[in-house]
Order: C-alpha cells, then sequence, then structure tokens
C-alpha cells in the first residue's frame, strides 16, 4: 500500500501505519517485519515531503516519537538475534526519523552508535565466515 494525498490525510496515515506495525510486529514474522520496515521507511519519506514543503506539523508529534521508539526498538530486537541486515535497516529509519523530533541530534547519536556495532558485527561475521570457508577448503583439499 502507498500514501496517496488526494485520498487520505497525513495524519490519518500516520494512525493507520501505527494501527498496521502494531499488528505486523506482533507477529514476529521476517514476512510481516519486511512488511513494517517498508511502511515506516515511506513514514520517513511523508515525513521529508512535509518539512521540504514547510509543513512538518501535519504528521502527529506523538506519531513520530512513536514510530521513533519503535523502530529504534525493533532494530535492538534485531541486532539482539544477529540479524544485522535488518537491524541496520531499522537503525537506517530510526536516524532519518530523528530529524523530524524534538531534541533529534542527540538521539540520532544514540541511533547511530547502535548502527556502527551493527557494522563492526557484519565486518565480524563477514571475517569469521572467510575464515571457517579457508579452513574447510584446507580440510577439504588435505
Amino acid at each position: 500500500a502507498s500514501l496517496d494525498r488526494n485520498s487520505i490525510s497525513i495524519e490519518k496515515f500516520s494512525r493507520w501505519l501505527r494501527a498496521i506495525c502494531t499488528m505486523l510486529l506482533s507477529r514476529n514474522t521476517a514476512a510481516d517485519r519486511l512488511k513494517a520496515i517498508g511502511y515506516v521507511e515511506q513514514a520517513a519519506q511523508v515525513l521529508e515531503d512535509c518539512s521540504a514543503e514547510g509543513e512538518p506539523e501535519v504528521f502527529p508529534q506523538d506519531d513520530r516519537l512513536w514510530l521513533l521508539g519503535m523502530s529504534y526498538n525493533t532494530g535492538v530486537e534485531c541486532l539482539h538475534v544477529s540479524l544485522l541486515d535488518e537491524a541496520k535497516r531499522w537503525f537506517e529509519a530510526s536516524t532519518t526519523i530523528c530529524r523530524f523530533v524534538p531534541d533529534g541530534d542527540s538521539r540520532a547519536t544514540k541511533v547511530q552508535k547502535f548502527a556502527l556495532h551493527v557494522h563492526i558485527c557484519d565486518l565480524l561475521h563477514q571475517k569469521i565466515s572467510e575464515t571457517y570457508s579457508q579452513l574447510v577448503e584446507r580440510c577439504s583439499s588435505s
């Protein structure tokens, strides 16, 4: 689904987004989280568009704060179960949303620390995978 500004108001979209993401994330499946992050990224784009048009307050403040908290917390949950690519995507979305909430710079710093952790974990995972592949190759050629 996508937002057609002629058929639904930003306020109604934000309420719909909150309801649908809550339902999707409560199911806790990869497919549902994928749908939810798609909606969150669309909401981030709507926030950017509203801000560019000089109407940042059209998207309700409480929904912006909820969106930030939910996307950040989902990123942390993904990180804890080693879903690094997914965690990175959630942290990127929450970093974007930080620009549209009060005290966004300090919140973005907190999110970026986790994003850096995800990047380091990803590099470590790649290095371990490479080492394991080399070890398997050595053992199979012996």
